[in-house]
Formats: C-alpha cells, sequence, structure tokens
C-alpha cells in the first residue's frame, strides 16, 4: 500500500486554521444596553461584561472568590426526626423545619457578593446614534472567540477590553477623536436598594475609596475578615488612553490593595504583552473541533465553549450558577452559588468528548477538600457513615438552606461523585481514580448502603428521600424508593467494581457492593413506564429529569442492553412526549437532548437544542430559565440568567456527534435527519480514546482514533460494511479490512498510538485510497455569519 494514501487522512484532519473561528465570533450592532446582553470576558479568576450606551460604558466586575460565607446550623434536624414527621402526617412541622431555616431574611446566609461597576462617561462616540428616527449607525462591537478579547468601535472612538489570561487585571485600551473628556468612576452606585439594605443590615460598612486624576482604589472589608481590592490606572496618550483595573482579593494576598495597585500600574501601558494569554487561548482551541450543517446551533457549541474556557481553568474556581458574570446590580438569583442537583453537574458535562480534562481540576480540588465535612454533615444528620453535601453550598462546602425541595437529597453528592468517575473513564488515569475518586464514590455508595432496608419483599428499599424539585418540597416530596436514588446507587456499585479491575486489587467495600447490587430494587414502574418514585408514576410535566438519570448522565439502562431495558426506555420517553414540556425551564431542553440523543432519537435530539437556540437564550448565549418572550415553550416566564444550560446544549451538539458510554464508541450516533455532513476532531471518548471522524453525504468516510493509554477499543461499525484498519496511517503502515462481530468492531491498541478505519475506494483493483474531495469545507456564507450578538434586526 501506498504511504501517501494512508497519510491523506491525517491531512484531512489536520486541525483547525486560525481564522477558521472568526466566522463564529459574536457581533454588536446595537450596543448592548441591558447587562444580560452585555460582552462576556473571563479567565477564570476574575470576570467582566461589557455593555451600556457609551454613556456611559458599563463593566461589571465580578471575582470568583468575592462570597458571603457565614451560616446558620440545622439546629437538630435530623432523618429520623424527619421520616417520624412523615411517618406521623405532621406536615406543617415537616415543611417549616427547612423553612424556619429560611436564608432570606435578617440573618447572613452564603452567597455570591455584588461585585463594583466600573463607569465610563464622555465617550458617547461609542453609542449608536439614530438617524431617520428609526436605523441606527456609529457603533458595532466584536468579541474574538479565538483571542478572547473584544473590540468596540464608534463615530470617531475604538476600544479594546481584554482579562488576560492567570492575571487578575481587566485591561482596556481607548483611542479617536471622539473621546471627548472621558471620565471613569468605579463603585455601588448601581446598587439596588434592597442590596444596599440587605448588606448593611448584614454588617458591611462602605467601601473605602480613593481618588486621582490618574487612578483610584477601592478596598472592600467582609463582617467574616475577606477583603478585596479594586485598583484602576488610567495612561494618558495624544490619541486615547489606556486603563487597567486590577481585582485583588485577601486571598490572593495579605493586603490585597497594594497588590492591585500595583497589577494596575503594569498593566497601564499602549503596548501590554499579550502573548501568554494569546497562547493559552490558542493552544485551549486547538484541544479539539467540530462542525455540522446547523451553522447557528455551530456557533453556539463555540460561544459555550469559549465561555467554559474562561469560566473554569486548573487553579482556580468550579462554575457558580452565573460564572464570572454575577448579577448586575442585586443580590444574584439562588446566592449564585453551587447548586448540586443539576446545575454544577450540567455546566462540567462538555469537558469530557470536549477533550479539555484539566477544565475539571477546580471541581475535584473544591469538592475533594470539603469531603471531610460532608463526611461530618452525614454523621450529624443520618446518624451513620457515608457523605452528605446539602444541595446549595459556598466554595467551602457552607450550607445555603430555604429550599427543602433539593437540600435533603442524600444524592447532591453521590451525582457529583459520578464527575468523578467520569473523569477516569476518559483519562485512565490510574492516580485520579485511587486517590480522588473512590474516596468520594466509596463516601457516597456508603451514605445509600447504610440507608437502605429490607422490605417485605426481601428487596432492599430506600426508605425515604425524594427526587429532586418534585412538588417543591412539600410534604409529598418525600417517598420510598426515588427512581433518581436507585439509579445512582447502581452507578455507585458499578463504579466501585469496574475500579478493582482497573486497580488489580478488590476494594474492601467489594463484600458490601455485591450484596446492595444483588439485592436492590427494581425501578419501579408499570407499563414499561418508569415512576419518579415507588408511589408516583410520571403524571405531570416537569423540569427536573431525575427519574430519566438512569438514561443519562449515569448509563446505567441502554437502549443497547436487554430487551426490558430497551422497552423500558422507549417507554418512558413516550411518557415524556405525552405529558409536554410545560413545566420545564431552559436549562430542561439540552438535558432532554442528551436523553433523546442516547436513546438514539437524533431528530428530537435536534429539536431540543433548537427549542432551546429559539426561546432560552439571549442574544449573547446567556440561558435564562423561563420564557418571558412567550413562544409557548413553557409556563415559566421569569427570565433569571445561569449558565448550566448553554453547556449543556454543548455537551448535547457533542453526543450527537460522539459517544462512548459502556465502553463502546459510537460515532454519529443520533444525528438529525437533515444532517448530512459533519466532522469533528479531537473529541476524547471513554478508556482514552481520542477520535476523529468525518461523515459526508450521509456516509461515514472514516474514523481516526489515538489511544493514549492502550487496551481494547471497541467501536459500534459507522460503514456500511467492514472497513479497513491500519496503524500509525500517517507512515503508510499497511491496512487489513476488519469483520465487525455483532455491529462491533474490536482490536487491541498500544499506548499513545494512531489507528485509522475507513472504506477505500479501489484503484485498478488492489490500492484503497481516501480522496481529497471527501473534506468538508469551513466556510459559511454571510447569512450564517456571527450569528449571535445584539443585532439592528433580531435574527432569532
Amino acid at each position: 500500500m501506498e504511504a501517501t494514501i494512508l497519510a491523506l487522512l491525517s491531512c484531512l484532519a489536520a486541525g483547525m486554521e486560525p481564522g477558521w473561528l472568526d466566522a463564529h465570533d459574536p457581533v454588536w450592532e446595537r450596543p448592548p444596553v441591558e447587562w444580560k446582553t452585555g460582552i462576556p470576558l473571563a479567565n477564570g479568576h476574575i470576570g467582566a461584561l461589557v455593555w451600556g450606551d457609551g454613556a456611559p460604558l458599563k463593566v461589571t466586575l465580578d471575582a470568583y472568590d468575592a462570597w458571603e460565607t457565614r451560616e446558620k446550623p440545622l439546629n437538630g434536624l435530623t432523618y429520623a426526626k424527619l421520616r417520624e414527621m412523615v411517618r406521623d402526617g405532621r406536615k406543617d412541622e415537616a415543611v417549616k423545619c427547612m423553612q424556619t431555616e429560611a436564608v432570606y431574611g435578617k440573618d447572613p446566609y452564603p452567597t455570591r457578593l455584588p461585585m463594583p461597576r466600573l463607569e465610563i462617561s464622555g465617550i458617547e462616540g461609542l453609542g449608536a446614534k439614530q438617524i431617520d428616527g428609526r436605523s441606527l449607525e456609529g457603533f458595532s462591537g466584536r468579541l474574538s472567540l479565538y483571542r478572547a478579547e473584544a473590540e468596540l468601535t464608534g463615530r470617531g472612538v475604538k476600544a479594546r477590553v481584554v482579562v488576560p489570561s492567570g492575571q487578575r487585571v481587566v485591561y482596556m485600551d481607548f483611542s479617536g477623536e471622539g473621546l471627548g473628556d472621558a471620565k471613569v468612576k468605579v463603585g455601588f452606585d448601581h446598587l439596588s436598594q434592597k442590596a444596599k439594605d440587605t448588606l448593611a443590615q448584614w454588617g458591611y460598612s462602605a467601601p473605602e475609596t480613593s481618588e486621582a486624576a490618574d487612578g483610584g482604589t477601592l478596598l472592600q472589608r467582609t463582617p467574616s475578615g475577606y477583603a478585596y481590592a479594586v485598583a484602576w490606572k488610567r495612561l494618558n496618550r495624544k490619541d486615547g488612553f489606556t486603563l487597567a483595573v486590577s481585582i485583588v482579593s485577601s486571598n490572593d494576598d495579605p493586603d490585597p490593595l497594594a497588590a492591585a495597585q500595583k497589577a494596575a500600574g503594569a498593566w497601564a501601558t499602549a503596548e501590554p504583552d499579550l502573548s501568554a494569554h494569546r497562547a493559552w487561548w490558542a493552544k485551549y482551541w486547538d484541544k479539539s473541533w467540530l462542525t455540522i450543517p446547523d451553522a447557528r446551533l455551530e456557533a453556539l457549541y463555540y460561544m459555550e465553549t469559549y465561555k467554559l474556557g474562561c469560566s473554569s481553568v486548573p487553579g482556580g474556581y468550579p462554575i457558580t450558577l452565573q460564572g464570572l458574570w454575577t448579577l448586575d446590580g442585586g443580590l444574584p438569583p439562588w446566592s449564585g452559588d453551587y447548586h448540586l442537583d443539576m446545575n454544577v453537574q450540567q455546566s462540567y458535562w462538555p469537558i469530557y468528548a470536549a477533550n479539555r480534562l484539566d477544565l475539571g481540576e477546580p471541581l475535584y480540588r473544591m469538592f475533594s477538600a470539603c469531603l471531610p465535612r460532608w463526611q461530618q454533615q452525614c454523621q450529624e444528620f443520618f446518624g451513620f457513615d457515608g457523605a452528605w453535601a446539602g444541595c446549595a453550598i459556598g466554595p467551602r462546602g457552607e450550607r445555603i438552606y430555604g429550599y427543602s425541595g433539593v437540600e435533603l437529597w442524600p444524592g447532591n453528592a453521590a451525582w457529583l461523585a459520578h464527575h468523578y468517575w467520569l473523569h477516569w473513564l476518559y483519562s485512565q488515569d490510574k492516580v485520579f481514580l485511587q486517590e480522588q475518586a473512590l474516596p468520594m464514590i466509596r463516601a457516597c455508595f456508603l451514605t445509600y448502603a447504610n440507608m437502605l432496608e429490607k422490605g417485605e419483599d426481601g428487596k432492599l428499599h430506600v426508605p425515604m428521600s425524594y427526587s429532586p424539585e418534585y412538588f417543591e418540597g412539600s410534604f409529598e416530596s418525600y417517598v420510598p424508593d426515588p427512581t433518581c436514588d436507585l439509579a445512582l446507587i447502581r452507578m455507585l456499585g458499578k463504579a466501585i467494581l469496574d475500579s478493582n479491575a482497573a486497580l488489580g486489587a478488590e476494594d474492601a467495600l467489594t463484600p458490601r457492593v455485591n450484596e446492595v447490587l444483588a439485592n436492590l430494587v427494581d425501578f419501579p414502574q408499570r407499563d414499561n413506564r418508569v415512576f419518579v418514585d415507588a408511589n408516583q408514576p410520571m403524571e405531570r410535566s416537569h423540569r427536573h429529569h431525575s427519574q430519566l438519570m438512569m438514561l443519562h448522565p449515569l448509563a446505567v439502562v441502554s437502549p443497547e442492553g436487554s430487551d426490558a431495558e430497551k422497552a423500558l426506555i422507549e417507554g418512558s420517553l413516550h411518557q415524556i412526549r405525552v405529558l409536554g414540556p410545560g413545566q420545564w425551564t431552559g436549562w430542561s431542553f439540552p438535558w432532554m437532548s442528551l436523553i433523546a440523543g442516547r436513546a438514539g432519537y437524533g431528530n428530537w435530539a435536534y429539536q431540543m437544542l433548537d427549542v432551546y437556540a429559539n426561546g432560552f437564550i439571549t442574544p449573547n448565549t446567556f440561558h435564562i430559565n423561563g420564557d418571558p418572550r412567550i413562544f409557548g415553550l413553557s409556563l415559566f416566564d421569569y427570565d433569571p440568567m445561569t449558565l448550566e444550560a448553554g453547556f449543556g446544549a454543548a455537551a448535547a451538539i457533542q453526543e450527537m456527534l460522539l459517544q462512548s458510554q459502556g465502553g463502546v464508541i459510537r460515532v454519529f450516533p443520533s444525528m438529525p435527519d437533515r444532517w448530512h455532513d459533519a466532522q469533528f476532531e479531537n473529541l476524547r471518548a471513554e478508556g482514552a480514546f481520542v477520535v476523529t471522524a468525518q461523515m459526508k453525504d450521509g456516509k461515514v468516510r472514516y474514523v481516526r482514533i489515538r489511544s493514549e493509554a492502550g487496551g481494547k477499543c471497541r467501536i459500534r461499525n459507522p460503514f456500511e460494511k467492514a472497513p479497513w484498519l491500519s496503524r500509525d496511517p500517517a507512515e503508510g503502515k499497511p491496512a487489513a479490512e476488519v469483520v465487525p462481530k455483532d455491529g462491533i468492531i474490536e482490536f487491541e491498541t498500544a499506548a499513545n498510538s494512531d489507528y485509522a478505519l475507513f472504506v477505500p475506494i479501489m484503484v485498478s483493483g488492489s490500492v484503497p485510497y481516501v480522496s481529497e474531495e471527501e473534506s468538508i469545507s469551513f466556510e459559511r456564507d454571510e447569512a450564517e455569519r456571527h450569528f449571535y450578538g445584539v443585532k439592528r434586526l433580531a435574527r432569532y
């Protein structure tokens, strides 16, 4: 076989050229006059949201570690006492036991803190001027996704804004004749009176400020001892000025004010060194890429991938509800905290297939540090060994009580443990498995194992729990055998057993795991429709798909499994279609896309993303929870912003192209009928396999696999006939036909080796090759470019 023939497979997947991503840069044709439509910038430590009409230009500042962390205890409430209340029908007491601890009163509770707003007045040239009573001219804004830099232009004014990677600085540069007498102000004038009164009631004093002609400072101290400083330095030039704003906290430096002043002074230069920043983002984008026929969803994917790189970086904090773009002007909705009953998990779903495993480092580091606290909480509340996190928490596990519909669920930490397991599956890092994943998984399994009770049927049952947010934490919420808990128990137990094989040693919990899995009650169901719990069929629309966690994300049932599993999946999804999405919120739709995709319903998976992109995002792609524009998609019409749904949408797009649950790689497993061409490079699969593949005219042309850890590779055959397999194709190694068995292609791999599968075109009856004409063009016409951003005329 000719070496150049197989080498062509490498050329067809040569990588994304810088500049191709530019087509998806969001462009603002109008000034973003609302905070939630602004230009988002961040570096995993601090953030800046640029908005306003130039009179003034506004920049909402943020920092991940700006928290109020004081909390209140549960005052003696235990699982045993709660069970007694439910058993005896003491409804009011059961409901109030959590609500009496409600945080929304005079006492402080853990929450992200509102941050100062930077305002620059006197640059009206950045505003859009109305002409003819209708049209606007004079303003444009663009966010370069590849460089993570924003540019604004107006009538005689040009501005650039960057939050440099690894720095505690927002860098801004202004030039042009239309600047006028620009003035800089940083402070809290934008805060609502309610927010000001609440902070004063909690003991917050006014910030300490200073101001000079070329800069200023703001130092905010908190009653808990935490403090942060904002310092800004201005450098005037003939053609404009440079403004550097630094945000430093007492967690960063014992003297945050001096450190902030030093950083601002160092960055107040007309020629900053952005090489490290640009190198970080270039490396980030080089990890993987994909292209699909739908330009709008492709643009959404890259916007969410950009926001992911802004929101979670090694050494930083995990993603909170609003990331580094916390609500401007008030205390954030739901405290802007870490919600463990779905939000944190959905935020991190895309990092695995995206081949960006390092973005999960903050998640594991922070929550592993919380494990001792969670083990103590389990003893105090349940009275036995295990881990109990609660749901709404602060950066060190601080509890935010008030909503019993999520706070008392034993599955919050268990669902989080699934991410530890996913990291092992996708990385095959045995050190991580031993030192980080197993301690969390074992502790969470113990919670359930110690909770289970044998019923009259001889089976082990969860005596009392609930399905998150179902019945909103009312008396009816407390039920036996929630399906989500049974799914989590099975996932945790199987993870421990699979770890035995991976590590070559039997875990001390193995006998108990085997006992639990052998005797655990089956999922409650009737007529092949899974129940929410032992007592309640799925009879009403609900936003939280907890009864389907067994399919996604936990993969403890599969449409490729037994006939009973297939029937249960099909019947349960039929019930979802019967009930409809009336009680769903924005984040429900990407999750349902993932569920439908796992079941092989490509059209449904696509439709859920299409609905999400139509009705539940702002022009800059921020997810809003409700349907305030009344598309008729949901009965909720509120519009608080949270980030998790967008990340869920990115994961759903990935899973239409690549799935690998259960150790079998599936390429293009849930493509909608209308998608005939697609390509991806370096998406990651379970087993530490990095996969590249192309579909053209509805047919898979090739699959390339890099095996990082070695071992057996199993792929569901995506070709119309038996493919050829080559090792090290770039070196022109010989290929041979492989015959799938039961639809699965299986072969052994060596660590750090490359493999290619393809159906060749035969030349002269003997030489296989892949035609260069099979390469997919990434060009977008003008109507498909720059889809997001505030437009003169709405695009969706």
